[in-house]
């Protein structure tokens, strides 16, 4: 075999293989839940107390990536999946999807685009994600350490709290995103809890406090 007859041979051969390998299609997920439709209420809204402003969300290296990553429960090996990926970097999925939990369980805006207006009460939500562990057909886990800080409040005290939801999920990366939802909700309706009452102590909730402290 001569040598143009080679590169012939080999350039073809790297089509049909980059042919192959662009022939699988790529799913894309979100972390953020469906709205419900509402209906408009009755008469006017009254303006709210206060306001939130979720800031960026941190995360481990190992999950701050396109692709949606599984955890071998067996190991301690991770495995990105090529074709399911992220709709967004996922540091904004969770930064979106939490801004729209609290608003929607609290009735109030998120501030974090505009800046906060004036004297208006707002209390500021800072989220470090610890874990971030998708387990395929299993389990998802969410750790997380937050800290709700009081503006235009007085003398009112920050809320610092560490806490972990682990939710079962069925076969599927669908079903796996769908239980990662679920366990931020999770989380979401403690912050929401604690900004209400100005408490640590929440009570009936299905995530493990691992520890809370007021500054």
């Amino acid at each position: 075999m001569n040598q143009l007859l080679k590169v012939l041979v080999c350039s073809l051969a790297g089509i049909l293989l980059a042919a192959c390998a662009s022939s699988k299609p790529s799913h894309y997920y979100t972390l953020m839940a469906t709205a419900p439709l509402q209906q408009p209420a009755a008469g006017s809204t009254p303006l709210p107390k206060y306001a939130i402003s979720v800031q960026a969300v941190e995360l481990p290296e190992q999950v701050d990536r396109p692709q949606i990553v599984i955890t071998d429960p067996k190991s301690t090996q991770v495995m990105p999946l090529g074709d399911s990926l992220w709709a967004s970097p996922l540091s904004y999925q969770l930064q979106n999807a939490l801004s729209y939990e609290l608003s929607s369980q609290l009735g109030v805006l998120d501030v974090s685009a505009t800046g906060i207006p004036g004297s208006l009460p707002v209390w500021q939500v800072l989220m470090q994600v610890q874990r971030f562990e998708s387990l395929y057909n299993e389990r998802v886990l969410l750790d997380a350490t937050w800290r709700l800080t009081p503006l235009n409040q007085g003398k009112k005290a920050s809320i610092i709290c560490r806490g972990a939801t682990q939710v079962p999920v069925q076969q599927g990366v669908s079903a796996m995103v769908a239980g990662h939802q679920q366990a931020l909700r999770q989380l979401a309706e403690v912050m929401a809890r604690q900004i209400e009452t100005g408490k640590t102590a929440v009570s009936d909730t299905q995530v493990n406090l691992k520890g809370c402290t007021s500054s």
